[in-house]
């Protein structure tokens, strides 16, 4: 897959979005334009995330986390565990606006930026739980998720103890990791799902789009 030649962050939003076979309004392509503003200004003082260029971030994060999108199938109920400056839950709110999204958070900053945030773009539906959630915690919570994502933030096996409980029958929980997950962390994480109500998890490969870099997204569902 050849590197986009373009320099400028929302060209290289628009090729990406073009290449996953998406569509968006300009009102949301607006949108990611000042989360991607807000997200370097705060960068600047607070570490929110460790890409630091508009390139990597449109790449690694927006489109990243866009790339899982046909994976939701029909939920209308989201959780987005440890989900730091808003990956992948909030880029997949702005995708798909009548998502009615809970972003799990346990650190102070980036829970204040998330805030910020929503509150700038005026998303309905959005909920920030600035908690460190724990399997015990999540058990107290209501099973009333479509799904449950994560990316990057836990082992496989810790987020499926923290996912399944949350998860309606036949929700779906999506883990998005890098392309080489430890087999013996798939191993233990195949092991849990009998006991946590899930199916076996499967893997999907995928691409980032414009740069080709391999992804890996793990998906299973409550039996």
């Amino acid at each position: 897959m050849p590197h986009s030649s373009s320099t400028q962050p929302m060209d290289l939003l628009r090729e990406g979005i073009t290449v996953l076979g998406l569509e968006l309004h300009s009102q949301v392509l607006e949108q990611f334009r000042l989360y991607l503003e807000e997200l370097q200004r705060w960068n600047a003082r607070v570490n929110l995330t460790g890409l630091k260029t508009d390139r990597d971030i449109v790449i690694k994060h927006f489109l990243d986390s866009l790339a899982v999108l046909p994976y939701l199938g029909d939920a209308t109920l989201l959780a987005d565990l440890g989900s730091g400056p808003g990956f992948p839950g909030l880029a997949l709110k702005l995708a798909r606006p009548a998502l009615n999204l809970t972003l799990v958070e346990a650190r102070a900053k980036k829970a204040a930026f998330l805030q910020y945030l929503v509150s700038l773009l005026k998303l309905p539906e959005v909920e920030v739980a600035q908690v460190h959630l724990t399997p015990a915690l999540a058990r107290e919570w209501d099973p009333r998720f479509d799904a449950v994502a994560s990316r990057a933030a836990f082992p496989l096996a810790r987020f499926l103890e923290l996912a399944a409980p949350l998860l309606r029958p036949g929700g779906r929980a999506l883990a998005l990791k890098g392309p080489n997950l430890p087999p013996s962390e798939l191993e233990a994480a195949r092991k849990r799902c009998l006991s946590l109500g899930l199916e076996s998890p499967a893997l999907h490969p995928y691409l980032l789009p414009l740069t080709g870099e391999p992804r890996l997204l793990v998906f299973t569902r409550r039996v």
